[in-house]
């Protein structure tokens, strides 16, 4: 193939030296390929790449894609859009995903500890939970056998504020906004019945003691009719047994959240059982 023809409209450039069919779309499947054919045969994708892949979500700033190769690799490329960094991973560490050789799940969510924000990390421990990526039992195994790593106590941190029952990385925000702030940690997707055993919603988070349900709604809540009626007659069920329902959208959660924390604090200060 010549280089007029690799110019030509028919394929794109992934990474220097590596194009593929221009009716590819771009994913990470797509740049991990492409690395795969000028890293050396013992790289290891890692970091935020590794997450991409196993389809954990993480901040979108970082696109480059993300390898280890032993300190002893001979070759090396040095690239834009490649991060390659020097240090072993032992096999045990080690997963094949999708073709592609990956860090383990728990070696991830160390590294995700040193190179994301706290709650991006949690929002990344949420979804490896719910998805049955890891458990709790080996992620704490795996941080208690780790000594001096970089991230480690952050990781360690944040594992008590990890929640398998959590839907989507606003819902976790949701929740650790409220308990950053110091209100009782809210109880994530669990199912609300009447006194007859009636099921009634499943509130993203709630107060099941107080009965105090709190919503976020996305945009898909907004803009899909349909999903915009269940919502509203989920909300009138729950109103008739005697909940209150709190619903917060993406303009609450980011841009006026001290308000969101005191509507709640008040609900729960109106709501207090009494002694």
């Amino acid at each position: 193939m010549t280089a007029q023809q690799l110019r030509s409209g028919q394929y794109r450039r992934v990474l220097y030296d590596v194009y593929v069919s221009a009716s590819l779309d771009d994913s990470v499947h797509v740049r991990c390929d492409a690395a795969a054919l000028i890293l050396p045969q013992t790289a290891v994708f890692c970091g935020v790449t590794a997450a991409r892949l196993y389809g954990v979500p993480v901040p979108d700033g970082d696109l480059r894609v993300h390898a280890a190769v032993p300190a002893t690799a001979s070759t090396v490329p040095r690239i834009k859009q490649l991060k390659v960094h020097s240090y072993s991973i032992p096999a045990g560490q080690v997963c094949n995903l999708h073709g592609c050789r990956v860090i383990g799940p728990e070696r991830l969510f160390l590294e995700l500890a040193a190179a994301v924000p706290r709650i991006d990390l949690i929002i990344a421990g949420d979804h490896m939970l719910r998805r049955q990526v890891s458990t709790r039992e080996r992620l704490n195994a795996f941080l208690r056998d780790c000594h001096r790593r970089r991230g480690v106590r952050k990781a360690r941190l944040a594992m008590p504020h990890l929640e398998p029952r959590s839907d989507s990385p606003p819902e976790t925000r949701l929740r650790m906004l409220i308990v950053d702030a110091g209100l009782p940690r809210p109880v994530a997707n669990q199912d609300v019945f009447n006194d007859w055993g009636v099921w009634l919603a499943r509130p993203d988070l709630s107060y099941p003691a107080v009965k105090i349900a709190i919503e976020y709604e996305g945009l898909h809540h907004q803009q899909d009719h349909g999903q915009y009626s269940r919502d509203i007659e989920r909300d009138g069920r729950m109103i008739d047994d005697g909940w209150l329902v709190i619903r917060v959208n993406k303009d609450g959660l980011f841009r006026t959240p001290r308000q969101v924390v005191n509507r709640i604090r008040k609900a729960l200060n109106a709501h207090r059982p009494p002694r």
